[in-house]
């Protein structure tokens, strides 16, 4: 997938504001294990990058998600070896205000973009499957709740693996826009 052609981040880049910014959600079901692993990941990985014409705002959301629920222990374990702190989670629910607030909605399984585009058809340039999105390949991230820790890392790692290529995209098309001034 071509970030700059596909038109999903354009606009930010090619903005004449002073101030630009990107905001990125990620989707799962309970927003207690995937989408929550993916923002804590994304954010460290961004924010580690040593120049940035754009912010990036990175939340996450749940199709059936129940408000205010705690990231799964499991979750928290596997971002804490990362080095990342997300203990004050609390999982919420996707609405249409969020959709319509983010620039990029990514999902873990085709599942969830069947669904989202069901109820948001008007978002359908935005929706997209955190792996299709990556260029990675077109593989759900399988749901880890209920399995054990190794199991969360083996997700958390494919997460991460889309996830670097969702920065370096992000980064080069970034760059290339700083250096064109456009």
């Amino acid at each position: 997938m071509d970030v700059k052609k596909s038109g999903v981040v354009s606009n930010v880049f090619n903005s004449s504001e002073a101030s630009k910014s990107l905001n990125l959600l990620f989707v799962c079901t309970g927003n207690t294990c995937r989408s929550v692993m993916a923002q804590g990941l994304l954010q460290k990985i961004w924010s580690q990058l040593p120049r940035k014409n754009v912010e990036l705002q990175v939340s996450s959301a749940g199709i059936g998600a129940i408000e205010g629920m705690k990231a799964s222990e499991e979750a928290l374990n596997v971002l804490a070896e990362e080095g990342i702190d997300l203990r004050m989670h609390s999982s919420r629910k996707i609405t249409g205000d969020l959709v319509e607030k983010a620039d990029i909605i990514l999902v873990m399984t085709r599942g969830h973009k069947d669904l989202l585009l069901n109820l948001y058809p008007q978002a359908k340039e935005k929706i997209w499957l955190l792996n299709e999105f990556a260029g990675v390949n077109g593989k759900d991230i399988p749901d880890p709740i209920g399995m054990g820790l190794e199991f969360y890392r083996r997700v958390a790692a494919e997460i991460k693996k889309a996830v670097e290529k969702i920065v370096e995209k992000l980064n080069d098309l970034n760059n290339v826009e700083k250096k064109t001034g456009t």
